[in-house]
């Protein structure tokens, strides 16, 4: 002062604070306590301490403490934190000895302040560092509530009791004297604080929150306690409206208290280790159940049960996995349900809370419980408002920067976090057109996307919106993109997609052929592992974006993948993606590319490509060249196409190679194609009844037509061949598909009654006229197809007759005559009685004689029992013949050779090793001595026959003996 006589007191001061602020240290807080010394007058006092408060709270890191009111202030109080001190060892080290010497100053100055006494500010600063401080400095805290005492009588109970909390041992250094602490904290009970005003409660309240983070038991315990009462003092006094003698507590200071003090420090602790964090839920339970009048408490009510096994908060941080997920999953339910009516305790408690537990899941384990985790949080994001959900994200974005070993976990959440974006909603404002522009050349997308508002209330909102995901989050994906160039990594992709998906049309068009591209590239790896996970990748971004951009991916695979082993890459990655994207038939949704999927399989199944697959060291050296999958991709593609507009489309492929001179092989791959596309068509939801009837007469009725004109003379064979090139041009147009007479050109035929027998195995015909009448006109076509030069044909007509023959159909009995004679000309003139043609022909004549309506005559039931099957029946039994055989004995055919032929069924019956062969035997043998007149002698011959084996044959055999 002497030295400089303008510059005041109070400048020196000031001078001293703003120091301390920008570079905290020793030298001038020694020179604010010497200039302490000069103070005399109490508002000048007051005035130091104003300005030496701040200090305080400056220098701590941020407890949460009540004062701030809004989370914005928080924010902005940290920024400052960080400017000041820039890293966070400065944070730590700065209370260790400054607090001490600012404490001391503010001791110094309090007799000088006398009636300007200022307690309740110096116990603002004073209250937080209780949280925070280590001993020493909560020592220096005591002498100057200790001070305070002596100006402030209302304060000498609060003193002694910090003091006593505080206590060291005097036998041990640096001990803490549990005696003397845990009798202070039994004072601390519900009447106690009867006897203080807020601010001398939260004195006491710090404290305990210091001790609630303890590493000693007894003192996390005390402090609980301690918490406890005060809820338990809480609830009396907004229960019944109760006040304290000098009108200090109100319902307005218990909320305060509660909101803003309680669940702050509530939230600092979840990010500390399980036993703190569950002292604090446990406290956390009680308020819910005893303070009713706090609205943020109410919604979560539910989540409490009597059941200590369904209770939330009794398994939140429980030792069992198993357990912790259920509690996830019901905070998810509970969540869902509508029934979180107050997202700040969610926000400052459960997020934290969930969060660290995601993180401290080791990796390959307890799965259960971090999906859990990461629905839980999905579903509270899908609460918050725009700037807690976006800080969310954008905190998820520094832990990646932080902690990268755990990228993929927090990956996986913004993906959740997005699934759950509500501010808006977008809608397609047309339809995906029929082509989209090829992305190798233009790189765009013929989508237009209107955006509608969901949660937000005008355009500027909406904008704001967009620019804080284009602008901050979308770069961040970008960044991660390019900081991973050497790997996949599916999750980068899908973050990038679903936010891509948020914002306008333009962005997507510009930003999504990178991507799919970038994707598309790793598929040319030579490593298997990197083409799988590209391949997840494409699968995982196709389900995002949705079928409608199938068609453009297969263009950009198509356009990467171009020769040698990438051609096995793109057939096998195409399957792969619509089987993981096409789990449920979804008709029509691929009609728009069909072309493009029917190109991609043509090329692998019957390319120059697919012969490679077949040399075997080519093909152990890929998984791609081990198994064909495009088979499989034709029955992908039948199911989810529209049948009626596509169905001829599908078959395009292996009609055009009908027309080329065919290889067993490639004749073969052709069935296989077909067989698959049957299946597909099977299991299309599209498919009607009526629309499947037509389309299959057609096919067959075509087939049958043009095979009996290729049998006419050459001058009929040329102009059929003529009649079939025209025809060809007709397939799309005229939706009839039309053979040209090719030596395979029967396959199309097969492949219709095949597809005719299993929708009359499925269809419940008995029940429905109106099916009958579609099914009526196919009975003269399936005559005519027994007529045909194709075993395959007659084999598939036969079995397709057979439940045709069992209704009153009216065109029946007029091709009764013909069915009847193809049938007796395929038996006789069969060699091989186990082809699939004679097994066929029997069944359907075991259907006909068990028909009342159409059956044989007596002489042509004599002409069966001469087949050459009945002849050979010892040496090669079959079902199929002793089922037509007891079909003929039910018809009690009395001819001779029925007598003969049963003597040898007797001794099949006790010879054969096949038990359906020896009881089909007993019943036929049953039917004909129940039936049939016998003579004594042939009588007595069949039951000596019977009386010997039943004494010398084996248990199998007596069993069937026995049942005559």
């Amino acid at each position: 002062m002497v030295l400089c006589p303008k510059l005041t007191l109070f400048d020196c001061i000031l001078w001293c604070t703003r120091k301390l602020v920008k570079c905290p240290g020793g030298r001038e807080l020694r020179i604010l306590k010497l200039l302490s010394k000069y103070i005399k007058d109490p508002s000048a006092a007051r005035k130091f301490v104003d300005i030496l408060l701040p200090l305080l709270t400056t220098g701590i890191q941020d407890s949460g403490w009540y004062f701030m009111s809004t989370d914005f202030e928080i924010v902005l109080y940290l920024l400052a934190l960080l400017r000041y001190f820039p890293s966070h060892e400065n944070l730590l080290s700065f209370p260790a000895d400054a607090y001490i010497e600012a404490l001391h100053v503010i001791q110094q100055i309090i007799p000088v302040l006398g009636s300007e006494s200022c307690t309740t500010e110096i116990l603002n600063a004073v209250s937080p560092l209780l949280i925070s401080v280590g001993l020493v400095v909560r020592m220096s805290i005591c002498d100057l509530l200790d001070a305070l005492a002596g100006t402030d009588t209302s304060l000498i109970p609060v003193a002694k009791l910090v003091r006593e909390l505080n206590s060291t041992s005097a036998m041990e250094m640096g001990g803490l004297d549990y005696d003397t602490i845990i009798s202070a904290y039994e004072k601390i009970n519900k009447d106690f604080f009867y006897t203080v005003g807020e601010k001398h409660a939260l004195v006491i309240l710090s404290h305990a929150v210091h001790d609630m983070s303890s590493e000693d038991l007894i003192l996390r315990q005390s402090g609980y306690r301690s918490l406890l009462s005060f809820v338990e003092f809480s609830g009396e006094i907004l229960d019944r409206e109760l006040v304290s003698d000098d009108q200090c507590w109100s319902e307005v200071c218990i909320q305060r208290i509660i909101n803003k003090f309680l669940f702050r420090n509530m939230g600092d602790a979840m990010s500390k280790g399980a036993p703190v964090q569950k002292v604090w839920i446990d406290l956390l339970r009680e308020m819910v159940l005893k303070l009713a009048k706090v609205s943020s408490l109410k919604s979560f009510r539910a989540l409490c049960s009597d059941d200590a096994e369904q209770d939330f908060f009794n398994n939140i941080i429980h030792l069992q996995k198993h357990r912790r997920a259920r509690a996830l999953l019901r905070f998810r339910n509970f969540v869902s349900s509508g029934n979180l009516s107050e997202v700040i305790i969610t926000n400052k408690v459960f997020v934290p809370l969930f969060f660290n537990m995601l993180l401290e899941i080791q990796d390959g384990k307890a799965e259960h419980v971090r999906s859990a985790c990461l629905e839980a949080l999905a579903c509270i994001c899908g609460n918050m408002e725009w700037k807690s959900y976006y800080g969310f994200l954008m905190r998820c974005f520094r832990e990646i920067t932080l902690k990268s070993v755990k990228q993929k976990v927090l990956l996986r959440l913004i993906c959740s976090v997005l699934d759950h974006f509500h501010f808006m909603e977008t809608h397609s404002s047309q339809e995906v057109r029929d082509s989209i522009a090829d992305v190798s050349k233009s790189g765009t997308i013929g989508m237009v996307t209107s955006t509608v508002l969901r949660t937000c209330s005008s355009s500027a909102e909406v904008s704001e919106i967009h620019a804080c995901l284009r602008k901050n989050v979308f770069p961040r994906i970008q960044k991660l993109l390019v900081s991973d160039s050497n790997n996949v990594n599916v999750n980068i992709s899908l973050v990038a997609l679903k936010l891509l998906k948020l914002l306008p049309s333009d962005v997507m068009e510009s930003q999504l052929p990178s991507i799919v591209h970038r994707i598309s590239n790793f598929l040319k790896n030579r490593l298997e592992s990197i083409r799988d996970e590209a391949r997840i990748a494409l699968a995982a971004c196709l389900k995002e974006l949705g079928l409608e951009y199938l068609q453009f991916i297969v263009k950009v695979l198509r356009a990467t993948l171009k020769r040698g082993y990438e051609l096995h890459v793109l057939g096998y990655t195409l399957h792969f993606i619509l089987a993981k994207c096409l789990v449920h038939p979804v008709s029509g949704k691929l009609d728009y590319c069909l072309g493009e999927l029917l190109s991609v399989v043509e090329n692998d199944i019957l390319g120059d490509i697919s012969e490679l697959k077949e040399v075997e060291k080519i093909a152990s050296k890929m998984k791609e060249t081990r198994k064909l999958k495009s088979f499989e991709t034709l029955k992908l593609i039948a199911q989810n196409i529209t049948f009626r507009t596509q169905a001829l489309k599908l078959l395009s492929p292996v009609t055009a190679r009908l027309q080329k001179l065919l290889t067993p092989k490639v004749k073969w791959k052709l069935e296989s194609m077909l067989n698959n596309i049957a299946a597909g068509i099977e299991c299309n939801p599209s498919v009607n009844q009526t629309d499947l009837f037509v389309f299959l007469y057609g096919l067959i009725e075509d087939g049958i037509t043009y095979e009996t004109r290729n049998n006419r003379g050459s001058s009929v064979a040329s102009a059929s061949k003529q009649s079939g090139d025209e025809s060809i041009r007709k397939i799309i147009t005229s939706g009839r598909l039309i053979d040209s007479g090719s030596q395979s050109s029967h396959l199309i035929t097969v492949f219709a009654l095949g597809l005719l027998q299993n929708c009359m195995k499925d269809s419940k015909l008995h029940k429905k006229d109106e099916l009958l009448a579609m099914l009526d006109p196919f009975v003269s076509l399936l005559t005519e197809c027994l007529t045909s030069k194709y075993e395959d044909i007659i084999s598939a007509a036969l079995k397709c007759l057979a439940p045709l023959v069992r209704l009153p159909s009216p065109s029946l009995e007029s091709q009764a005559d013909k069915i009847k004679t193809s049938l007796l000309v395929i038996a006789q003139g069969s060699k091989n009685t186990s082809s699939p043609l004679m097994q066929s022909c029997l069944r359907l004549l075991t259907v006909l004689l068990r028909n009342t309506r159409i059956t044989l005559s007596t002489d042509q039931l004599h002409l069966v029992i001469q087949f050459p099957l009945f002849i050979d029946l010892e040496r090669n039994p079959s079902i199929v013949a002793l089922l037509l055989l007891k079909a003929i004995v039910t018809r009690k055919l009395v001819v001779h050779e029925i007598y003969d032929l049963v003597s040898r069924v007797a001794e099949l019956m006790v010879t054969s090793q096949v038990e359906p062969i020896r009881k089909k035997c007993s019943q036929i043998l049953l039917q004909f001595l129940l039936d049939y007149r016998l003579s004594e002698k042939r009588l007595q011959q069949h039951l000596a026959f019977l009386l010997s084996n039943l004494r010398q044959g084996y248990n199998n055999h007596l069993h069937n003996i026995l049942c005559l």
